[in-house]
C-alpha cells in the first residue's frame, strides 16, 4: 500500500473508499468521468506533465490504471 491508500499498479490498482489518495484532485476530476469520456491525450499529457518522484507515484499509478482502462475501450 502506498502513503495515499493506493495498492498495486497498472490493471491491478484498487483502493479503499476512504484512502488518502480519494481527496486528491487528479483523483476527483477522473473519478467523475465515464471511461469513454476521458480524453486520453489530455490524459496523457498530465501524467507527461508530473514529476517522477516518490511523492507523485502514487496519483502516478492511480493515473496509468485510468489510462490503461482507458485504452480497453477506445
Amino acid at each position: 500500500m502506498d502513503q495515499l491508500g493506493g495498492n498495486g499498479n497498472g490493471s491491478a490498482w484498487f483502493s479503499s473508499n476512504d484512502a488518502a489518495i480519494t481527496n486528491h484532485p487528479l483523483y476527483h476530476k477522473y473519478s467523475q468521468q465515464t471511461v469513454a469520456t476521458i480524453d486520453i491525450p489530455t490524459l496523457k499529457g498530465v501524467i507527461g506533465d508530473s514529476l517522477a518522484s516518490s511523492e507523485s507515484s502514487p496519483i502516478l499509478n492511480y493515473l496509468l490504471w485510468v489510462h490503461t482502462v482507458c485504452l480497453a475501450v477506445a
